[in-house]
């Protein structure tokens, strides 16, 4: 009992700090985010239509799979991109992009193919993400539901919760604090794989702000940790 005390205090401590980032930080919030995880957040916004609580879901599930970058291999091999698409739907991702003049190794490429592949072959979950309530419960909702219905990872029922529980901990209370973006990341053909800031431009994080993000990040990972021991 005093062990589960006082881990609830920790958390309670660590969420506060990621608020005050949110709430307080919101500029330097906004720098330091990683130009991946900008440029998904705003396509999620702008060029998909969700509100920020299924925006903040989907985040959730994307930071698990990858933390946002488009070169991670998982399963041996066979798992690939910031969504981690397995065996067929990594050579859909391949194929797709290949057909539309995307490059499957870019943060562009992958960010169309997931709207694409969620609006042909997860309808009903496309139609779930756009009703949810603009509140912490609806980002809830959506962290849950991407995770059991779009990701299906391993034991995928208790990580469907954890990650449901992320989306309200970690990145619903930085996004909602947010202004709504109006840009989304332009097409890209260009092979490099760099990042696609928020404007569609190619950038890197300054040291402050990678500084910034790797904080940011260790809180997130240390809040579903305790989220998963409590």
């Amino acid at each position: 009992m005093k062990k589960s005390k006082y881990i609830k205090r920790v958390f309670a401590v660590l969420l506060s700090v990621l608020v005050l980032a949110g709430s307080v930080g919101v500029g330097i919030a906004v720098k330091a985010a990683s130009a991946n995880e900008t440029a998904v957040y705003n396509f999620l916004k702008t060029e998909m239509g969700l509100n920020t609580a299924a925006a903040c879901g989907v985040l959730a599930n994307i930071y698990n799979e990858s933390e946002f970058d488009p070169h991670c291999y998982g399963d041996g091999g066979s798992s690939y991109g910031i969504c981690q698409w397995h065996a067929g739907r990594f050579y859909s991702l391949v194929d797709f992009c290949e057909a539309n003049g995307y490059d499957y190794t870019t943060i562009t490429g992958q960010l169309y193919y997931l709207k694409y592949e969620l609006e042909t072959e997860f309808p009903s979950l496309n139609k779930r993400l756009h009703s949810v309530s603009n509140t912490a419960e609806g980002a809830y909702e959506a962290g849950y539901y991407w995770c059991y219905i779009f990701e299906v990872p391993a034991n995928y029922r208790n990580v469907s919760v954890i990650r449901g529980n992320l989306a309200v901990s970690a990145y619903w209370p930085v996004y909602s604090a947010m202004p709504e973006p109006t840009t989304v990341p332009e097409p890209t053909t260009v092979g490099s794989g760099s990042a696609v800031s928020a404007s569609g431009n190619f950038a890197g994080s300054t040291a402050t702000a990678q500084i910034f993000t790797r904080f940011i990040n260790m809180l997130r990972t240390i809040i579903g940790a305790l989220q998963d021991m409590m």
